[in-house]
């Protein structure tokens, strides 16, 4: 049987029965109602006004140096990745690159792709303005995007560590930002179902 609070409760409740003994992340899990044959999908990008509370080392190829940037590649570095010597998720969470680079990860992106971490402009990772980029990732800029069969959505709100009042903002700009990026033939309550968890925590279902 499932828990039913409002927002405010629901992340009270799953921070306080949160039994993980370090500052764990507060999660949401999205059902939808989408048909992938219609493309009814969703991806889009979204920096919460408060962060994750996460950080991401971010790597990033570069015709200029980028403040702020964990891993500066260069062009010989691609052979690296191919070698395993430079590892995605491992090294580098995050790989933001200028669009004439991409030619050059054509031979990595077997690597980069099952690793998640592949450049796209649609997330903002290929781009003439890395340095901006990579400004908005450590902010807490987060891709949120549908599984493939589009019936569920999984992202972070942000730390047990945070408030309440905090979360339930990073929340509401969420739920914003998906009645924006609603696909155009998707029927009306698309969002089916919407749960809060914390790691090692029950889940919530949210009024």
């Amino acid at each position: 049987m499932n828990i039913v609070m409002n927002i405010n409760d629901a992340i009270e409740f799953v921070k306080k029965n949160c039994k993980a003994k370090f500052d764990s992340t507060i999660e949401v899990h999205i059902n939808c109602d989408l048909n992938k044959d219609k493309q009814e999908t969703i991806r889009f990008n979204i920096t919460f006004p408060y962060g994750t509370g996460k950080s991401k080392k971010i790597a990033v190829m570069a015709s200029v140096k980028i403040d702020g940037a964990d891993l500066e590649l260069k062009e010989e570095d691609v052979e690296k990745l191919e070698k395993g010597q430079i590892k995605p998720k491992s090294d580098f969470d995050v790989l933001i690159v200028e669009p004439r680079y991409m030619s050059k990860l054509a031979k990595v992106a077997k690597i980069l792709g099952p690793a998640g971490v592949m450049p796209n402009p649609k997330n903002g990772t290929v781009t003439e303005d890395v340095q901006k980029a990579v400004e908005l990732f450590k902010k807490g800029r987060v891709e949120v995007r549908s599984e493939p069969n589009g019936s569920i959505i999984h992202t972070i709100l942000g730390k047990k560590s945070f408030t309440t009042q905090l979360l339930v903002e990073n929340y509401q700009e969420l739920m914003s930002a998906l009645s924006l990026n609603k696909p155009q033939k998707a029927q009306a309550g698309w969002i089916k179902e919407v749960f809060i968890s914390a790691t090692m925590s029950p889940s919530v279902k949210v009024l």
